[in-house]
Parts: structure tokens; C-alpha cells; sequence
């Protein structure tokens, strides 16, 4: 009797993943430490929104760009566009934003889904990768063999 084991080869090689999972690990990586450089300099203020634009999307969520009111120093009111964010807002909403005392331009919602949601898939995405190309590395599949 002759038993023969077929099995597809993988769409990805090994050497493939890890291409794609050191990537996905540094821009990852690379957004997060992004992410965190403004979290430590954040001042946060209480916005209102005065315009919404809504900006299509190929990813297949919608992305919103918000225009906010609000007072960096007391005294002073000035209107900014906040960064792209997946969260929708409407006029008259008011919440918490953060803006960098540094550069009063980059203020952004203060919602987990900005701060951190793109960089922390990247890097599961990456890591998830690695994982499996370590796999098909160490658990080669097996040979068509003939048994007589």
C-alpha cells in the first residue's frame, strides 16, 4: 500500500513572514514611540467642536477630521483641524483634547482608538507573523513519502 502525504505549499514562505513581521514590528514600533513622545508632553483641554469633514477611507472605516475650539493658555481661544481620527463627532460636542505645548497645530482627540489602536495591530500583526514563520521554521512540513 502507498500512502502519499500532499500538502499545498504555504502562499508565504518563511523568510517571507519575517520579512513582512519585522515591518509590521518596526512601523509598529515606530507609531507607538510616536504616540507615546506626544502623550508625554500633552496638555489636555476641554474642546468644542466647531466643523466636521468627513474624509473617505480605503481601509473600509471612515475617517473624521474635527475643527476644535479651544483655550491653550487662559484668556485665548483659537480654532485648530484636530488629526484624522476614526472617531465621529458632531458641531457642539465638547470633550477632552490634548494638544503639544510645543506646536499648538498637532492637537488630537484624546480617544484609545487614536493613541492607540493603529500601532498596537501593527505590532500584533507582526508579531502574530513572526510566530508563524518560527513555526514553519521549526516544524518543517512533511516530505511526500512512499510506504511499501
Amino acid at each position: 500500500m502507498t500512502t502519499l502525504i500532499r500538502r499545498r505549499r504555504p502562499f508565504l514562505r518563511s523568510r517571507a513572514l519575517v520579512a513582512i513581521g519585522s515591518v509590521s514590528l518596526l512601523a509598529g514600533g515606530f507609531g507607538l514611540s510616536g504616540q507615546i513622545g506626544f502623550l508625554s508632553r500633552v496638555t489636555s483641554v476641554e474642546a468644542e467642536v466647531v466643523a466636521v469633514e468627513s474624509l473617505g477611507s480605503d481601509e473600509g472605516f471612515p475617517l473624521y477630521r474635527a475643527t476644535l475650539r479651544f483655550s491653550p493658555t487662559p484668556g485665548e481661544t483659537v480654532e485648530r483641524a484636530a488629526a484624522e481620527t476614526y472617531r465621529p463627532t458632531t458641531v457642539g460636542e465638547r470633550f477632552d483634547a490634548g494638544f503639544d505645548p510645543e506646536n499648538i497645530d498637532d492637537i488630537r482627540l484624546m480617544d484609545i482608538r487614536d493613541r492607540w489602536l493603529s500601532p498596537v495591530w501593527m505590532l500584533l500583526f507582526g508579531i502574530i507573523t513572526l510566530g508563524i514563520a518560527a513555526h514553519r521554521w521549526l516544524r518543517p512540513a512533511p516530505t511526500p513519502t512512499d510506504e511499501g
